[in-house]
């Protein structure tokens, strides 16, 4: 890679880019606030991969011969604007007027870092996924005056080191960080209606194939970064649908960020979030039941009818997530929403819904007990990113394809939020979305009008 680099901070994701670029084959410079911090990001590099990469004594000799400068210091835009202006002051005392500027922020404006920097059509995003060097994913954002040679030049540069890049115009939180808001919200709000951390993670993990349930994972990161990442999203979007969550204000207040400081939405000195979640399960048991399934996306007095007329007849379940069968499920009557032979089994005493276990072990399924909650968990948070994911497509902030590459690689989704849409059909998930917003009263679960038109389409 006949490229040279300067890196200028030596975090984790600082000290991860620069690894990266020089097991490529580039000529990397590191360089941090001052000599002493640079001196103790260069060691802590060569203890993780002794890479060969240079230190600079400043950050004026670290980009004078630079084809490119990444920038990976704290997410405060005070901070990067002073270090871009003495990068821009060094550029034009040495002519370097081809030096691409890119930074790894993760939420701040590209364009409002380009013009901090003077000269926005060399400023570009490149945000790595942490740890960058197992991460497949960058996300290349353009500004709205970013050059588009800057950009090609931007791609060209991941493809050659073997990652993946998704372009994303200059909006919040990008592609990743954008569409997940809405697992993030809905899994916080939840806890916050009553289901227990570890069911929620369990059904997002079973029905949905996820790694890592959203709760474990934002103690993971931490509760304060989310935090962060929620305020800027409703500052920079001024839409309600983006606030934060109360209760995660609150646990940020009271220093229970996470894992790392042992409490967030799991108590680390109780157990590992795992083993929580696993005692939520409730495997399959032999059965000679002789169920009946009624699948019903919505609840409608015909499905009503139809349902007290099959349990005259027998063994039946409801197979839904609808939340108007809380008040309109007849007696003796079963609900669940299946997912393959994974199960969510409404069990809700203030309801008055008894889990129907036998139903679920006639069907040979794994299942996790949920409130009686509008959407339960899977069809809740899975509908609500697909719509947030077709927002992204509708305001040309990034491509369906690019959409979906993203939350597979920086994700580790199995499928994509907008092949999931696909699977499922249009007109499905906006009648989620609309009983979700009927009986929640919330902005939150308002459709995207391209859903709207993607719903009438597969009607006609």
């Amino acid at each position: 890679m006949d490229l040279r680099v300067a890196v200028a901070g030596l975090g984790p994701m600082g000290r991860g880019i620069a690894r990266v670029f020089a097991v490529a084959g580039a000529a990397v410079t590191v360089v941090d606030v001052d000599a002493a911090t640079t001196a103790r990001g260069h060691a802590q590099l060569r203890e993780e991969e002794d890479v060969p990469v240079s230190v600079a004594a400043s950050v004026a000799a670290a980009v004078r011969d630079a084809d490119l400068f990444i920038e990976a210091i704290v997410e405060r835009f005070e901070a990067k604007r002073s270090l871009l202006a003495e990068v821009r002051a060094t550029v034009r005392a040495a002519g370097n007027d081809k030096l691409v500027v890119a930074t790894n922020t993760s939420s701040l404006s590209i364009g409002e870092l380009g013009v901090a920097y003077g000269d926005p059509s060399r400023v570009v995003g490149m945000h790595f996924f942490n740890p960058p060097a197992k991460m497949r994913l960058v996300e290349v954002i353009r500004g709205a005056r970013t050059d588009p040679e800057v950009v090609a030049l931007a791609r060209e540069w991941v493809a050659a080191l073997g990652k993946t890049a998704v372009l994303c115009a200059d909006s919040p939180n990008f592609i990743v960080n954008r569409v997940c808001r809405p697992l993030y919200y809905e899994s916080q709000l939840l806890v916050t209606q009553g289901m227990a951390p570890p069911v929620v993670d369990a059904a997002v993990r079973g029905a949905l194939g996820h790694r890592m349930g959203p709760l474990e994972l934002l103690d993971f990161t931490g509760l304060h970064t989310h935090l962060g990442s929620s305020e800027t999203a409703l500052r920079e979007f001024g839409d309600p649908r983006y606030r934060p969550i109360p209760l995660t204000r609150r646990l940020v207040r009271a220093g229970t960020t996470g894992r790392a400081a042992g409490q967030g939405y799991y108590d680390y000195a109780a157990g590992k979030p795992r083993d929580a979640q696993a005692s939520v399960l409730r495997t399959s048991q032999q059965s000679e039941v002789d169920v009946r399934v009624y699948r019903a996306v919505g609840c409608t007095p015909r499905d009503v009818a139809a349902v007290t007329g099959l349990a005259r007849q027998g063994r039946v379940v409801v197979d839904s997530s609808d939340g108007g069968w809380v008040e309109h499920l007849p007696a003796g009557v079963g609900w669940i929403r299946l997912h393959g032979g994974f199960a969510e089994v409404v069990a809700d005493e203030v309801a008055g819904i008894e889990p129907a276990h036998d139903a679920v072990d006639a069907l040979g399924a794994t299942s996790v007990p949920v409130l009686a909650l509008p959407g339960l968990v899977v069809d809740r948070l899975a509908h609500t990113m697909a719509n947030e994911a077709l927002t992204l497509v509708e305001e040309a902030t990034a491509t369906a394809e690019d959409v979906d590459l993203a939350l597979r690689l920086g994700m580790n989704h199995p499928i994509g939020p907008l092949e999931y849409l696909t699977r499922t059909g249009p007109a499905e998930v906006l009648a989620g979305l609309r009983g979700m917003a009927t009986h929640f009263g919330d902005p939150r679960y308002r459709p995207a009008p391209l859903l709207v038109r993607q719903a009438a389409g597969s009607r006609r």
